[in-house]
Protein backbone atom coordinates (compact mmCIF):
# COMPACT_ATOMS: atom_id res chain seq x y z
CA UNK A 1 0.00 0.00 0.00
CA UNK A 2 1.47 3.27 -0.68
CA UNK A 3 0.35 4.62 2.92
CA UNK A 4 1.62 4.24 6.41
CA UNK A 5 -0.50 4.27 9.07
CA UNK A 6 -0.04 4.42 11.90
CA UNK A 7 -0.91 1.95 7.88
CA UNK A 8 0.21 5.13 10.86
CA UNK A 9 0.22 5.79 10.23
CA UNK A 10 0.70 6.07 13.26
CA UNK A 11 2.58 5.71 14.58
CA UNK A 12 3.40 6.13 18.51
CA UNK A 13 1.52 6.47 21.89
CA UNK A 14 1.16 10.07 23.10
CA UNK A 15 3.24 10.77 26.25
CA UNK A 16 0.59 12.33 27.82
CA UNK A 17 -1.96 9.35 27.52
CA UNK A 18 1.39 7.09 29.41
CA UNK A 19 1.40 9.54 32.10
CA UNK A 20 -2.42 9.07 33.35
CA UNK A 21 -2.06 4.99 32.93
CA UNK A 22 -2.00 4.32 36.63
CA UNK A 23 -5.70 6.36 36.60
CA UNK A 24 -8.56 4.16 37.24
CA UNK A 25 -10.92 4.14 34.68
CA UNK A 26 -9.19 6.88 32.61
CA UNK A 27 -10.84 9.38 30.70
CA UNK A 28 -8.50 9.97 27.96
CA UNK A 29 -7.50 6.64 26.03
CA UNK A 30 -3.50 6.47 26.37
CA UNK A 31 -3.99 3.53 23.62
CA UNK A 32 -4.51 6.02 21.41
CA UNK A 33 -1.97 6.83 18.66
CA UNK A 34 -0.61 10.24 17.40
CA UNK A 35 -3.10 9.67 14.29
CA UNK A 36 -5.90 7.93 12.84
CA UNK A 37 -4.42 4.61 11.35
CA UNK A 38 -4.00 5.58 7.57
CA UNK A 39 -4.60 8.94 7.57
CA UNK A 40 -1.51 10.17 5.92
CA UNK A 41 -2.68 8.73 2.69
CA UNK A 42 -2.84 11.09 -0.45
CA UNK A 43 -4.41 10.91 -3.91
CA UNK A 44 -4.32 7.92 -6.32
CA UNK A 45 -2.90 6.09 -2.78
CA UNK A 46 -3.99 3.03 -4.26
CA UNK A 47 -3.62 3.64 -8.17
CA UNK A 48 -0.89 0.89 -8.63
CA UNK A 49 -0.32 -0.12 -12.06
CA UNK A 50 -0.71 -3.83 -13.39
CA UNK A 51 1.05 -2.93 -16.63
CA UNK A 52 4.76 -3.86 -15.61
CA UNK A 53 7.05 -6.15 -16.07
CA UNK A 54 10.21 -5.19 -14.42
CA UNK A 55 9.83 -4.34 -10.77
CA UNK A 56 9.36 -0.77 -9.87
CA UNK A 57 11.00 0.65 -6.72
CA UNK A 58 9.49 3.98 -4.56
CA UNK A 59 10.71 6.17 -2.08
CA UNK A 60 7.98 7.49 0.20
CA UNK A 61 8.04 10.56 2.68
CA UNK A 62 4.80 11.34 4.77
CA UNK A 63 5.02 13.82 7.82
CA UNK A 64 2.43 14.83 10.12
CA UNK A 65 2.63 17.91 12.42
CA UNK A 66 0.05 17.75 15.27
CA UNK A 67 -0.57 20.62 17.51
CA UNK A 68 -2.72 19.46 20.44
CA UNK A 69 -4.67 21.98 22.16
CA UNK A 70 -8.00 20.75 22.87
CA UNK A 71 -9.38 17.41 24.02
CA UNK A 72 -12.83 15.69 23.24
CA UNK A 73 -13.30 14.77 27.04
CA UNK A 74 -10.91 15.72 30.39
CA UNK A 75 -8.33 18.37 29.34
CA UNK A 76 -4.74 17.06 28.94
CA UNK A 77 -1.61 19.04 28.01
CA UNK A 78 -0.54 21.67 24.97
CA UNK A 79 1.67 19.47 22.66
CA UNK A 80 3.22 19.36 19.11
CA UNK A 81 4.15 16.17 17.74
CA UNK A 82 6.32 15.56 14.83
CA UNK A 83 6.19 12.82 12.69
CA UNK A 84 8.70 11.72 9.93
CA UNK A 85 8.73 8.71 8.22
CA UNK A 86 10.42 7.36 5.27
CA UNK A 87 9.17 4.22 3.50
CA UNK A 88 10.52 1.69 0.59
CA UNK A 89 8.33 -0.19 -1.71
CA UNK A 90 9.17 -2.46 -4.31
CA UNK A 91 6.40 -3.31 -6.95
CA UNK A 92 6.45 -7.11 -8.24
CA UNK A 93 5.09 -9.39 -10.57
CA UNK A 94 5.53 -13.31 -9.58
CA UNK A 95 5.45 -14.96 -12.80
CA UNK A 96 2.29 -17.14 -14.14
CA UNK A 97 0.15 -14.81 -11.45
CA UNK A 98 0.08 -12.08 -14.24
CA UNK A 99 -3.49 -10.26 -13.48
CA UNK A 100 -1.97 -9.96 -9.71
CA UNK A 101 0.20 -7.50 -8.72
CA UNK A 102 2.46 -7.42 -5.57
CA UNK A 103 4.04 -4.90 -2.99
CA UNK A 104 6.42 -5.36 -0.24
CA UNK A 105 7.22 -2.37 1.90
CA UNK A 106 9.29 -0.86 5.12
CA UNK A 107 9.41 1.91 7.42
CA UNK A 108 11.94 3.97 9.23
CA UNK A 109 10.79 6.98 11.01
CA UNK A 110 11.49 9.69 13.46
CA UNK A 111 8.90 11.36 16.20
CA UNK A 112 9.76 14.51 18.79
CA UNK A 113 6.58 15.57 21.31
CA UNK A 114 7.35 19.14 22.79
CA UNK A 115 4.84 19.30 26.13
CA UNK A 116 3.64 23.25 27.49
CA UNK A 117 6.28 21.91 30.21
CA UNK A 118 8.96 22.28 28.12
CA UNK A 119 9.63 18.67 28.16
CA UNK A 120 11.02 17.10 24.83
CA UNK A 121 10.95 13.85 23.91
CA UNK A 122 12.66 12.23 20.62
CA UNK A 123 13.77 9.59 18.79
CA UNK A 124 13.13 6.36 16.05
CA UNK A 125 9.31 5.26 16.05
CA UNK A 126 8.45 1.26 15.98
CA UNK A 127 9.89 -0.01 12.38
CA UNK A 128 7.35 -0.94 9.90
CA UNK A 129 6.79 -3.48 7.29
CA UNK A 130 3.94 -4.77 5.58
CA UNK A 131 3.09 -6.83 2.29
CA UNK A 132 0.27 -5.69 -0.61
CA UNK A 133 -1.43 -7.64 -3.12
CA UNK A 134 -3.50 -5.82 -6.25
CA UNK A 135 -5.85 -6.07 -9.13
CA UNK A 136 -7.69 -4.49 -11.86
CA UNK A 137 -11.51 -5.98 -12.08
CA UNK A 138 -12.15 -3.16 -14.28
CA UNK A 139 -9.96 -0.32 -16.02
CA UNK A 140 -10.86 2.17 -13.81
CA UNK A 141 -10.95 0.06 -10.58
CA UNK A 142 -8.09 -0.98 -8.69
CA UNK A 143 -8.66 -3.05 -4.89
CA UNK A 144 -6.28 -4.55 -2.78
CA UNK A 145 -5.36 -6.24 0.43
CA UNK A 146 -2.89 -5.26 2.94
CA UNK A 147 -1.24 -6.40 6.42
CA UNK A 148 1.01 -4.19 8.07
CA UNK A 149 3.36 -5.19 11.23
CA UNK A 150 4.62 -2.62 13.91
CA UNK A 151 7.50 -3.98 15.51
CA UNK A 152 8.51 -2.94 18.73
CA UNK A 153 12.16 -1.54 18.51
CA UNK A 154 11.64 2.07 18.55
CA UNK A 155 13.13 4.48 21.16
CA UNK A 156 11.66 3.56 24.25
CA UNK A 157 9.87 6.63 25.21
CA UNK A 158 7.97 6.35 21.50
CA UNK A 159 7.67 2.75 21.20
CA UNK A 160 4.34 1.27 21.45
CA UNK A 161 5.85 -1.52 23.03
CA UNK A 162 3.82 -4.38 21.47
CA UNK A 163 3.64 -5.86 18.37
CA UNK A 164 0.64 -3.93 16.28
CA UNK A 165 -0.88 -5.28 13.36
CA UNK A 166 -3.13 -3.63 10.61
CA UNK A 167 -5.40 -5.73 8.17
CA UNK A 168 -6.84 -3.63 5.39
CA UNK A 169 -8.94 -3.88 2.15
CA UNK A 170 -8.08 -0.20 -0.19
CA UNK A 171 -9.28 0.49 -3.15
CA UNK A 172 -9.07 3.35 -6.01
CA UNK A 173 -11.72 4.95 -8.55
CA UNK A 174 -11.35 6.69 -11.65
CA UNK A 175 -14.47 8.70 -13.19
CA UNK A 176 -13.05 11.32 -15.53
CA UNK A 177 -11.68 14.03 -13.43
CA UNK A 178 -12.70 13.20 -10.10
CA UNK A 179 -10.66 10.53 -7.69
CA UNK A 180 -11.64 8.36 -5.13
CA UNK A 181 -9.20 6.73 -2.88
CA UNK A 182 -10.47 4.49 0.12
CA UNK A 183 -10.00 1.70 2.53
CA UNK A 184 -11.69 0.06 5.82
CA UNK A 185 -9.05 -1.75 8.19
CA UNK A 186 -8.85 -3.68 11.70
CA UNK A 187 -6.42 -2.61 14.06
CA UNK A 188 -4.97 -5.82 16.50
CA UNK A 189 -2.96 -4.45 19.46
CA UNK A 190 -1.24 -6.91 21.59
CA UNK A 191 0.24 -6.44 24.86
CA UNK A 192 1.91 -3.25 25.81
CA UNK A 193 4.58 -4.10 28.28
CA UNK A 194 6.30 -0.38 29.65
CA UNK A 195 7.48 0.88 32.64
CA UNK A 196 6.93 -2.47 34.26
CA UNK A 197 3.30 -2.45 33.61
CA UNK A 198 1.65 -4.79 31.33
CA UNK A 199 -1.34 -3.14 29.24
CA UNK A 200 -4.07 -4.52 26.92
CA UNK A 201 -4.60 -2.21 24.37
CA UNK A 202 -8.26 -2.19 22.59
CA UNK A 203 -7.92 -3.25 18.76
CA UNK A 204 -9.68 -0.23 16.65
CA UNK A 205 -11.64 -0.42 13.50
CA UNK A 206 -10.87 2.74 11.37
CA UNK A 207 -11.55 4.11 7.55
CA UNK A 208 -9.81 6.60 4.91
CA UNK A 209 -10.81 8.44 2.08
CA UNK A 210 -9.53 10.75 -0.26
CA UNK A 211 -11.74 12.82 -2.88
CA UNK A 212 -9.93 14.57 -5.47
CA UNK A 213 -10.72 16.43 -8.88
CA UNK A 214 -8.03 16.82 -11.36
CA UNK A 215 -7.44 20.29 -12.13
CA UNK A 216 -4.08 19.88 -14.24
CA UNK A 217 -0.91 18.42 -13.07
CA UNK A 218 -0.50 20.87 -9.89
CA UNK A 219 -3.53 21.69 -9.45
CA UNK A 220 -5.80 19.11 -7.83
CA UNK A 221 -8.20 19.87 -4.65
CA UNK A 222 -8.19 16.86 -2.43
CA UNK A 223 -11.14 15.99 0.45
CA UNK A 224 -9.78 13.75 2.83
CA UNK A 225 -11.82 12.24 5.64
CA UNK A 226 -10.71 10.02 8.69
CA UNK A 227 -12.27 8.08 11.22
CA UNK A 228 -11.09 5.33 14.02
CA UNK A 229 -13.32 3.65 16.65
CA UNK A 230 -11.00 1.72 19.59
CA UNK A 231 -12.43 -0.44 22.11
CA UNK A 232 -11.35 -0.39 25.86
CA UNK A 233 -7.92 -2.15 27.59
CA UNK A 234 -6.69 -2.62 31.04
CA UNK A 235 -3.78 -2.44 32.97
CA UNK A 236 -3.64 -5.62 33.65
CA UNK A 237 -1.04 -5.15 36.48
CA UNK A 238 -4.27 -3.53 38.53
CA UNK A 239 -7.41 -4.59 36.62
CA UNK A 240 -7.83 -0.86 35.80
CA UNK A 241 -10.03 0.38 32.21
CA UNK A 242 -8.06 1.97 29.36
CA UNK A 243 -11.13 4.10 28.20
CA UNK A 244 -12.03 3.46 24.59
CA UNK A 245 -12.66 6.41 22.06
CA UNK A 246 -13.77 7.99 19.13
CA UNK A 247 -12.17 10.50 16.19
CA UNK A 248 -13.11 11.81 13.41
CA UNK A 249 -11.66 14.28 10.92
CA UNK A 250 -11.90 16.11 8.04
CA UNK A 251 -9.07 17.64 5.44
CA UNK A 252 -8.83 19.83 2.89
CA UNK A 253 -5.72 19.73 0.64
CA UNK A 254 -3.77 20.02 -3.02
CA UNK A 255 -1.72 17.22 -4.97
CA UNK A 256 0.63 18.65 -7.56
CA UNK A 257 3.12 16.50 -10.10
CA UNK A 258 6.16 17.92 -9.27
CA UNK A 259 7.46 16.00 -12.14
CA UNK A 260 7.63 12.79 -14.12
CA UNK A 261 9.13 11.13 -11.20
CA UNK A 262 8.12 13.07 -8.46
CA UNK A 263 4.28 13.73 -6.60
CA UNK A 264 3.92 16.31 -3.64
CA UNK A 265 0.37 16.41 -1.58
CA UNK A 266 -0.21 18.73 1.18
CA UNK A 267 -3.26 19.12 3.28
CA UNK A 268 -4.52 19.93 6.56
CA UNK A 269 -6.65 18.28 9.13
CA UNK A 270 -9.04 19.19 11.86
CA UNK A 271 -11.13 16.72 14.34
CA UNK A 272 -14.23 17.38 14.14
CA UNK A 273 -15.99 15.03 16.52
CA UNK A 274 -14.19 12.58 19.15
CA UNK A 275 -14.51 10.64 22.91
CA UNK A 276 -12.00 10.59 25.25
CA UNK A 277 -8.68 11.41 22.64
CA UNK A 278 -7.17 14.58 21.82
CA UNK A 279 -8.52 16.89 18.89
CA UNK A 280 -6.51 16.72 15.27
CA UNK A 281 -5.12 20.38 14.28
CA UNK A 282 -2.55 18.40 12.08
CA UNK A 283 -0.89 19.52 8.80
CA UNK A 284 0.29 16.58 6.76
CA UNK A 285 2.55 16.00 3.63
CA UNK A 286 3.51 13.21 1.56
CA UNK A 287 6.29 13.17 -1.51
CA UNK A 288 6.79 9.90 -3.65
CA UNK A 289 9.65 9.47 -6.18
CA UNK A 290 9.77 6.84 -8.36
CA UNK A 291 12.85 5.21 -9.44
Amino acid sequence: MMAIRNKTLILFLFATFLAVGSISKVSQSFAADAIIPYSVIGTNEYNLPMDFDKPINLLLSYNVWQKTNSYYGAEGPDMDVLVSVNKFARLFKIDGIDNVGFLWEAVLGYAGVLVENGDNINGMIDPQTGVVAWIKPTANWTTMLEYWLHLPWGSSDLSDSAFVSDFAWMNNHQWGNVVLDWDIGYRLRGDQRKGGQRNELGDSVFANAVLTYKVSPRINPALHIDYETAGSGKNKNTGETIASYDRLQVGLGNSMKVSDKLTFDIWYSRGIDGRNVAKTNALYTRFIWAF
